[in-house]
């Protein structure tokens, strides 16, 4: 089944444990190549990518994960200026977009805490800033909520939401099905390396169930 993901969507990515979700995600960030077929980021083939060409397409790709990837030894400025500075942005424009990004979280009373000193909440809008901090064309959020209780699941869901009525693409990898549930967004749900459902306005589904919703129609 192939599928074509629009401009500023929020798709939910379901799917049980090693159905393949996460290389997927590898294939959208250019990590693994797929066996067969394309993936197609704006109309450009993104396995056939040379070395070189890589860091400029990883930065019009944010990724945010579930164990926030955060530099201990950093600050909450110097976590998200550090996207900046690996890619020799000037120390002007980083003094210019950490304060707007950070406002976009709600991080800006934070930005001298060091990880150790946040929440998971916190720490997770940390993540987001930063994977959003080159302004991707793409956000793919993996299992962003798996370490954070119900109250903030859903204040950074929203975030996500937030983030997506910007004109972002919106990736969201996802076990919890009451979020999914909830958001009432496009599901496309994966398993054993295939898509074998994508609903416009779907809820979170295993193949077990898909297999038997088809079995009786």
């Amino acid at each position: 089944m192939s599928v074509v993901i629009g401009k500023g969507e929020f798709v939910s990515l379901v799917g049980p444990s090693g159905a393949g979700k996460s290389t997927l995600i590898r294939m959208l960030i250019a990590e693994e190549k797929p066996d067969q077929g394309s993936i197609l980021i704006a109309d450009r083939d993104i396995a056939v990518l040379k070395s070189r060409e890589l860091p400029y397409y990883r930065r019009k790709i944010g990724v945010v994960f579930q164990d926030f990837k955060l530099l201990p030894a950093k600050t909450v400025w110097e976590n998200i200026a550090f996207a900046l500075e690996v890619s020799d942005v000037s120390s002007g424009e980083i003094r210019e977009r950490v304060p707007k990004i950070l406002s976009l979280v709600g991080l800006s009373d934070k930005a001298d805490n060091y990880p150790s000193e946040l929440s998971g909440g916190e720490k997770q809008r940390v993540a987001i800033a930063r994977a959003m901090i080159h302004s991707p064309r793409i956000l793919i959020a993996d299992e962003p909520t798996g370490n954070l209780d119900p109250e903030t699941t859903w204040e950074i869901v929203e975030l996500l939401e937030r983030i997506g009525r910007s004109g972002t693409t919106i990736i969201l990898a996802t076990h919890n099905k009451a979020v999914v549930d909830k958001l009432k967004r496009r599901v496309i749900a994966v398993e054993h390396g295939r898509i074998v459902s994508d609903e416009k306005v779907g809820k979170y589904v295993v193949p077990s169930e898909i297999a038997a919703k088809e079995a009786s129609a």
